[in-house]
């Protein structure tokens, strides 16, 4: 059975990932055209993926995301918040979604309620990102939602045998706050 709503938006709700949901994460977490820009190049076995996923570090916020908001809603993705510092006030938000919801919104609401979750329950002031050069729909994913590029590390990863920059983001809670007046955040 899957875990309860945690978080609830329109069309998407957030929710912890179960033992029902591991063949789901498996899957879409080997997919060629996910994994690459995640970047990730070894195959996933189920235990690593629950492991990852379902058991992993307990600082992590981890969080399935689906369509609705009932036990049985459609599996959409996935997005966390890792390397969580309370001390600092920062954490690192990580996102992938299946290939046939890519590009409908879904990611950009569920990164807003994970966002808001961060900053008004978390009291994080800064949220940190990055995604390859290469993965256009991430970083335009990251402006929409008043992320900076704060830097580029030229040829950090090796992938499908080019090597490709990460570009890195930061979003300050003021900055989150301030948006932009015809987004009702």
């Amino acid at each position: 059975m899957p875990g309860p709503v945690f978080l609830s938006g329109e069309r998407v709700s957030l929710r912890p990932p179960g033992e029902s949901d591991v063949a789901f994460l498996q899957h879409h977490h080997n997919d060629p055209g996910i994994r690459q820009l995640m970047p990730r190049v070894y195959p996933q076995s189920i235990d690593a993926i629950r492991e990852e996923y379902v058991e992993g570090d307990d600082e992590a916020v981890r969080l399935l995301a689906c369509s609705g908001d009932d036990a049985d809603a459609d599996r959409l993705g996935f997005c966390s918040l890792s390397d969580v510092d309370q001390d600092m006030g920062r954490a690192e938000v990580d996102v992938w979604f299946a290939q046939d919801v890519q590009g409908l919104g879904f990611a950009a609401e569920a990164l807003e309620l994970l966002i808001e979750y961060a900053f008004d329950e978390l009291r994080l002031h800064r949220l940190e990102a990055a995604t390859t050069g290469t993965n256009d729909r991430s970083q335009a994913l990251f402006d929409r939602l008043a992320f900076v590029e704060e830097g580029r590390r030229r040829d950090y990863y090796y992938l499908g045998g080019d090597y490709v920059d990460r570009v890195e983001y930061g979003l300050l809670e003021p900055e989150w706050r301030e948006g932009d007046p015809d987004d009702p955040k």
